[in-house]
C-alpha cells in the first residue's frame, strides 16, 4: 500500500476550511490490480497522521458496505447510486415518510391531556385527512 499525504492546498470559495488536506492511497490487490482513492479533510496532521486517517476512511467504507450488504442480502435492495437525482428524491421522500410515521407514533402513544389512544385505522384516517388538507391548500 502507498499513501501520499499533503496538507497545503487552498480551499475553494464555498469551502470554509483554512486549508485542504489530501490523502491518496493506492492499494495493490493480490490479482495485480490497484485500488486508488483520494480523500479530502481539514484534519491537521498533528491531530491525525496519515495512517490513522487511512484507517478512519476505511472503517467508514466498511460500515457503509455492511449496510449495503445487509440491505441487499436481507431485504433485496440493490446498490443505491446516491448522487443520482432520482436517488436524492427518493432519499428525501423516505425521510418525509419516516418523519410522518414518527409523528403518527407520537400522536398514538404520547397523548397529553384527556385524549385516548388512537388505533391503526384512526391513525390512517388522520393521515389521509391531513394529506387531503395539505393538498387543498397547495
Amino acid at each position: 500500500m502507498e499513501i501520499w499525504d499533503a496538507d497545503d492546498f487552498d480551499p475553494w470559495e464555498t469551502l470554509r476550511w483554512e486549508t485542504v488536506r489530501v490523502l491518496r492511497y493506492r492499494q495493490h490487490q493480490p490479482d495485480g490490480t490497484a485500488v486508488e482513492a483520494y480523500w479530502l479533510t481539514d484534519f491537521p496532521k498533528k491531530q491525525a497522521g496519515c495512517h490513522a486517517l487511512y484507517h478512519m476512511g476505511k472503517s467508514r467504507w466498511e460500515i457503509e458496505n455492511q449496510g449495503f450488504n445487509d440491505a441487499k442480502s436481507r431485504y433485496g435492495l440493490g446498490h443505491i447510486c446516491h448522487h443520482h437525482p432520482n436517488s436524492l428524491l427518493i432519499t428525501w421522500l423516505l425521510i418525509a415518510l419516516t418523519l410522518t410515521l414518527e409523528r403518527l407514533s407520537r400522536t398514538r402513544y404520547l397523548h397529553p391531556g384527556n385524549h385516548h389512544v388512537l388505533g391503526p385505522v384512526a391513525l390512517c384516517r388522520l393521515l389521509l385527512l391531513s394529506l387531503a388538507q395539505a393538498a387543498d391548500t397547495s
